[in-house]
């Protein structure tokens, strides 16, 4: 039918961007109610279960990519007015929902956090880590050397039952090795990034230390349910996320869930062999993302 300029109507604009659909729906909500809206998408997802529901019953739908779109078309629709009403931007949803995803999805990218800095004050990319257990009469202990050189003080479980935390100074290679991060480590190779004070004070000082002592502490003790984390899946989401939320404010909080998820499994494959062999070394490689062990030397192996 012509329009009253003679024109031909060309029909509705098409929608390009979230702004304009947002608008769109706006235009378009009749009622502006947060119940009308929330009630609408409820039954918009019971119709999306229903469509999966004849899928499964039929086993097959040529329907199905159609209704999908309809389906989920909806869904969006009353999502977006749940938006509009709050006076919350679509773009911005989208943007933060993406950063989330990045976020906690993304394989990640090997970080070199130092960079710039001098050769003393960076991470080595490439070293080797030696535990050895000592007894005397009450408990055993734990002491690490790098090169030869005793670093840090000698561990125990601090612990009225023991339970092989003298060893977790593993958990911080595995820190440095997968993430590029570990001011404890930092602080026992004496690599603190002393040339720049705030660097030194924030990344690299007691607060950071803190935090990276509680994430280790938070990870232990949740193992023993998790069957030591002998399977990806037992490093859940949740754990994830809250450690990412422990790290807010920290350079390693641009890491991604999946690099934590790494870190956390080799730390723990390479601690249950520590425990098991009642020592051994670590070869910690930044580059490679990886935590090597290596058994102890049995008694009369040559050199």
């Amino acid at each position: 039918m012509p329009s009253p300029t003679g024109r031909k109507d060309s029909g509705p604009k098409p929608i390009r961007t979230f702004a304009e659909y947002q608008a769109m729906v706006e235009r378009t909500d009749e009622r502006k109610k947060v119940i009308v809206s929330l009630l609408g998408l409820a039954g918009e997802l019971g119709d999306l279960n229903s469509t999966f529901k004849k899928l499964v019953l039929q086993r097959d739908s040529r329907t199905l990519r159609g209704d999908l779109r309809e389906d989920i078309g909806d869904i969006l629709w009353y999502l977006t007015s749940l938006a509009v009403l709050h006076k919350i931007p679509l773009q911005e949803v989208a943007r933060e929902s993406a950063r989330k995803a990045e976020r906690l999805y993304s394989q990640g990218e090997v970080n070199h956090f130092d960079d710039g800095f001098d050769e003393e004050e960076r991470l080595p990319r490439q070293f080797s880590v030696t535990f050895s257990e000592k007894r005397n009469a009450k408990q055993v202990l734990v002491r690490i050397m790098v090169s030869g050189v005793i670093v840090g003080d000698t561990l125990t479980d601090n612990a009225h039952k023991g339970d092989g935390y003298r060893y977790h100074d593993v958990f911080h290679l595995a820190y440095a090795a997968v993430l590029g991060w570990s001011p404890v480590i930092r602080s026992l190779l004496r690599r603190k990034r002393k040339s720049n004070s705030r660097i030194d004070e924030i990344e690299d000082g007691g607060r950071a230390a803190v935090v990276e002592e509680a994430i280790s502490v938070l990870v232990f003790n949740e193992a023993p349910q998790r069957a030591w984390y002998s399977e990806e899946s037992s490093v859940d989401i949740g754990l994830l996320k809250t450690i990412i939320r422990l790290t807010a404010g920290l350079e390693v909080h641009s890491c991604t869930a999946k690099q934590w998820k790494a870190a956390i499994l080799q730390g723990y494959s390479a601690f249950k062999q520590l425990q098991q062999h009642r020592g051994g070394t670590v070869d910690v490689d930044l580059d490679r993302q990886t935590l090597t062990y290596h058994p102890p030397p049995v008694a009369g192996d040559a050199l």
